[in-house]
């Protein structure tokens, strides 16, 4: 019998569903290997590279455990970790059983995230003939002494070239990550960063203030005494939107900015709360109308041939709550009528309630309501965090 998710999810004893009758789905790829973890990196990675055999059987199994149903696809996100540590031709697996178990859409995105340093010209050749479309390349900052702060292994000019071989390899869609409030970071500095990262011509910008997560090496030597202050880290923050928007892109998620049709569409599915599935340790799914996810421990994900699924606290996905949380991070918003059309127990009592919760801040400038749809502003987007908490 086909090992289908419902199955493995522990506490689940569910027979197998019928075919997928739902729209496409996203797929998540965790890639658990860095040649050197980052002094700020609270993500699950290791250095050591000799279980990747075993990662990559192990993998491919659970990514095949959802053969047989039919399940569209329209995106591929390979994340990490350092995706780019694999070969190609290890790429090339993982895609090989993508598309044998789910049905892959012709304009489908894909993409990689890669470091600078890990890639050359015929690297980004062969993956792009494997189909990866879409290159995300961990820059952050184009000032060396930054670079050198944060652990970085490559240099600015590297990160230069390294575009410059994206392009040669056929990449048309190109994102790049920038940190702000990250150590030594000036507003000198910011302009030179942003300047020198818009003459690259990318098609898509994460930018992420930089937050020093508990266990870290940058929390145990408290590397916050070296970075800006919070203040300053929020006047980066806006003079990032600033530059970018006059630079003609969209502010179109709190931390993300996009050229017009370049906005990334396998993370929009995450923040219009549609259906991904999520494979590897440490990978997150939303399917079936339930969240679930792999531990983070390679070693048991390797021993169980990738079957370690466990159901997260509170299983179920899709509700007006989560809707309003996910949605409130994009530019666009929310539009309470949408959201009570897909979860009838957003009842108009229950609108109305969000809606006052939210007035004050709408007074404040933090939130706008236009025709229908409520948002955070730019400068909400600063305190998102804190101003979700209190309105949900």
């Amino acid at each position: 019998m086909t090992n289908f998710p419902e199955e493995r999810v522990k506490g689940s004893a569910k027979p197998p569903q019928p075919l997928w009758k739902g729209s496409p789905i996203g797929i998540y790829i965790h890639v658990p290997f860095c040649a050197s973890k980052c002094g700020y990196c609270d993500f699950y990675s290791r250095v050591r590279q000799d279980q990747k055999a075993g990662y990559l059987k192990a993998i491919q199994q659970e990514i095949r455990s959802y053969a047989g149903r039919g399940i569209q696809a329209d995106s591929v996100f390979f994340g990490g970790g350092t995706p780019s540590i694999l070969t190609p031709n290890e790429i090339g697996e993982i895609l090989g059983a993508i598309r044998e178990s789910f049905a892959l859409q012709p304009d489908s995105e894909l993409t990689m995230e890669a470091n600078p340093d890990t890639v050359d010209l015929e690297y980004l050749k062969a993956v792009y003939a494997l189909g990866i479309n879409r290159l995300s390349y961990g820059v952050q900052s184009a000032v060396e002494r930054e670079l050198s702060a944060l652990g970085r292994k490559h240099t600015f000019p590297r990160a230069v070239q390294a575009v410059e071989e994206a392009r040669k390899a056929g990449f048309l869609n190109l994102s790049l990550d920038l940190m702000l409030g990250i150590p030594y970071q000036t507003e000198g500095s910011l302009r030179e960063t942003l300047g020198a990262i818009l003459a690259l011509r990318p098609e898509h910008l994460s930018c992420y203030l930089l937050k020093i997560e508990l266990g870290t090496p940058f929390a145990k030597r408290h590397a916050e005494k070296d970075c800006p202050s919070d203040d300053e880290a929020a006047d980066f923050y806006l003079l990032t939107c600033q530059t970018l928007r006059e630079a003609g892109f969209g502010h179109y998620e709190i931390s993300n900015f996009a050229r017009p049709g370049y906005e990334s569409r396998h993370n929009l599915k995450y923040w219009r709360d549609t259906p991904y599935l999520g494979f590897g340790p440490a990978a997150h799914s939303c399917f079936g109308g339930r969240r679930f996810y792999n531990p983070s421990d390679l070693a048991l994900y390797i021993e169980k041939n990738g079957q370690i699924a466990e159901t997260e606290e509170d299983g179920s996905c899709g509700g007006y709550t989560e809707r309003l949380m996910l949605g409130l991070r994009l530019a666009e918003g929310v539009s309470l009528a949408e959201i009570a059309s897909l979860d009838p127990t957003f009842t108009p009592e229950e609108q109305e309630a969000f809606r006052s919760r939210c007035t004050p801040y709408i007074k404040a400038g933090l939130m706008a309501e236009t025709d229908g749809r409520i948002a955070i502003t730019e400068k909400g987007m600063l305190v998102s965090n804190g101003l979700l908490a209190e309105i949900l």
